[in-house]
């Protein structure tokens, strides 16, 4: 007999599967939007300075619905693309009070969103993205690899998969005064990633549905979505490529033949999504920009895409390379990952370079094999060992780039 999930006040996760189970149960709505519009209305109450004030604290069941929507209505003026216009919760009375005595137990706006970005990350996770090859990073995993980067005041950084925006978000943690630009294919994903943008201070719109491999060279009117540089152009008329490009691009997927004659890389080869994900985040990058970016091991190992380490050493001052515990994208995959962290050449280089690259293979992952968090003797601090590679990329940066 399967076992309602307990919920335990301060466990994120927890309050997350709570608030499913009771969607699920008990409404026949879909849990993933009813869900969404409940998360907005508590940022739009949060955010009016009502934060001391429990999520519908003593609403009766007839006026909870009401009450939701007069949010969602509030949130949608101030955060304009967050939700649909005229959106409002399909829930009951009973089932939204039910809800709202979970989501009371949380502050989303507290502790640099990582409450929000945890429940959010459950949420898109459970829409079965695995099956895309499409893993979401853990969050520790993104901080130390952002901390390696390091985004400075006045940069634009870009996530072309940026998924629920956990890159997006942790530069904005780190250095506030930069510009976040995420483009995902999966609308759901967007409208997270729009959801925390907004919760971070920043322009919802700077989040955009659209297909990041596609350049000028593959246009095709099938293709409705915008042209990464072109929507930039917009923006910024003189925009000559990004500062920073942090990524974890989908390791599966069909892509189409129209990518065949685009892409250096898949030329009279086999056309697989991350390898293109590779030449088309080099393409975005400015000279002199920087770049994270997560990988299967195979490609970073194999003997078979020798010929794509050989391409990106031309374009890229390889700085790092980081090698993940198996256990980082469980309980979705077991499949082994690295990070590839570099600056873009002025100019491609004639032949390999022979440079020094500081490899690092981690340990302690910060899960276990079920992909449960594993918890240092406090309690509340991941156990991982990402952190002892952070000051030795920087200093390489700094000894190379003077800071780059």
């Amino acid at each position: 007999m399967a076992r309602r999930h307990e919920f335990r006040p301060g466990d994120w996760e927890s309050a997350a599967v709570r608030v499913d189970e009771i969607i699920s149960a008990h409404s026949g709505e879909d849990p993933f939007e009813e869900a969404l519009k409940l998360l907005v209305a508590k940022l739009a109450h949060e955010s009016s300075g009502a934060a001391d004030v429990p999520f519908l604290w003593q609403k009766p069941h007839t006026c909870a619905a009401h009450e939701v929507n007069r949010l969602l209505a509030h949130a949608g003026e101030r955060w304009r693309g967050i939700l649909e216009p005229g959106a409002e919760i399909r829930l009951s009375g009973p089932e939204i009070a039910r809800c709202a005595a979970v989501l009371g137990e949380v502050r989303l706006l507290a502790d640099d969103l990582v409450g929000l970005d945890s429940i959010f990350e459950f949420m898109v996770n459970k829409a079965a993205k695995g099956q895309k090859g499409q893993y979401f990073t853990p969050r520790h995993v993104i901080s130390e690899v952002v901390k390696m980067v390091r985004p400075a005041a006045g940069e634009q950084v870009l996530d072309p998969a940026c998924g629920s925006g956990g890159f997006l978000c942790h530069a904005l943690r780190q250095e506030p005064r930069c510009s976040a630009w995420g483009f995902d294919q999966d609308a759901r994903a967007v409208r997270v990633a729009r959801v925390m943008m907004a919760a971070s201070g920043q322009p919802a719109a700077r989040v955009q549905r659209s297909d990041s491999l596609r350049r000028p060279a593959c246009r095709s009117s099938a293709k409705t979505t915008p042209i990464i540089e072109e929507l930039m152009r917009q923006q910024e008329p003189e925009f000559a490529g990004f500062d920073v490009v942090l990524t974890n691009p989908p390791f599966a997927g069909d892509v189409g033949s129209e990518y065949a004659g685009a892409y250096e890389l898949a030329r009279g080869r086999r056309v697989e999504r991350d390898v293109l994900f590779v030449e088309r985040c080099v393409e975005l990058l400015r000279p002199g920009g920087r770049l994270a970016m997560i990988l299967p091991y195979n490609k970073v190992g194999g003997a078979a895409w020798a010929y794509l380490r050989s391409w990106l050493l031309l374009q890229v001052r390889v700085v790092a390379v980081l090698g993940l515990g198996r256990n980082t994208f469980q309980p979705h995959t077991g499949q082994k990952a690295c990070v590839i962290i570099g600056v873009r050449r002025p100019q491609s280089m004639p032949q390999k370079p022979n440079e020094e690259i500081l490899f690092f293979i981690s340990e302690h992952a910060g899960k276990d094999h079920r992909g449960r968090l594993a918890f240092a003797e406090d309690g509340r601090t991941i156990h991982h060992d990402l952190g002892e590679a952070t000051p030795l990329v920087r200093r390489r940066f700094h000894e190379l780039f003077q800071g780059g």
